[in-house]
């Protein structure tokens, strides 16, 4: 019996699939040794993401085939930009960045090269839009699953950030996203062969992306 399309897109992403899942950016997070200077770096590249990923979501929404997927969506849209960006708004707080430096930041190359492959599947329709979407949710699920084990890390800017990604709703939006992968295993060969490098691509980007972060300098 073959895989469900979802786990056939999984294993054709590695390594970098296993590489931004188990990389150490994600276990230095969960272990509590991430430094303050590392963790602002992120959350100033993620918050200016999230406003991409709100406009993705938004656009995934329109072009969503029925209403229920469109309530679905919806409802990640809107605790993108509500319960998320308060976690970003007390965590800059605490660590104390300014409004000036988080309202505004420039991208690095990474993040860069993240939203054009967003862009880019934006044009290409619903099954690339949800790709995009489904790796960057699912990636962010599997290691924070997995830190979810440790001893919770005392900086909060740490702690609820696995919270997050480990609640009961996320978990069933990451499960419904899967389950739209592997409705797109009925498409055509070609079809599938371009989901599948999409999927690929976005998991390196997102190993790429905590590499950056713990290589770049200040």
């Amino acid at each position: 019996m073959s895989l469900p399309f979802s786990e056939q897109l999984r294993c054709n992403a590695e390594p970098g699939w296993s590489g931004a899942v188990a990389h150490p950016f994600t276990v230095q997070l969960g272990d509590d040794t991430l430094e303050d200077a590392v963790c602002i770096r992120y959350l100033l590249q993620d918050y200016a993401f999230i406003g991409t990923l709100a406009d993705h979501a938004a656009l995934s929404i329109a072009a969503a085939p029925d209403m229920a997927s469109k309530g679905v969506l919806a409802g990640f849209l809107a605790a993108l930009t509500s319960a998320e960006n308060d976690y970003f708004e007390r965590s800059f707080a605490a660590l104390e960045v300014s409004p000036a430096d988080y309202r505004a930041p420039a991208l690095n190359p990474v993040a860069q090269m993240l939203a054009r492959e967003m862009k880019d599947a934006q044009f290409c329709g619903y099954a690339d839009m949800i790709v995009v979407l489904a790796c960057a949710e699912w990636v962010y699920l599997s290691w924070a699953q997995r830190e979810a084990h440790k001893t919770p890390p005392t900086r909060f800017w740490l702690r609820e950030w696995i919270d997050i990604h480990v609640l009961p709703e996320f978990e069933a939006f990451v499960a419904w996203l899967r389950a739209q992968l592997d409705s797109f295993g009925e498409l055509d060969a070609a079809d599938r062969a371009r989901l599948e490098q999409r999927f690929s691509r976005m998991a390196w980007l997102e190993q790429a992306f905590f590499d950056v972060l713990l290589t770049e300098q200040e």
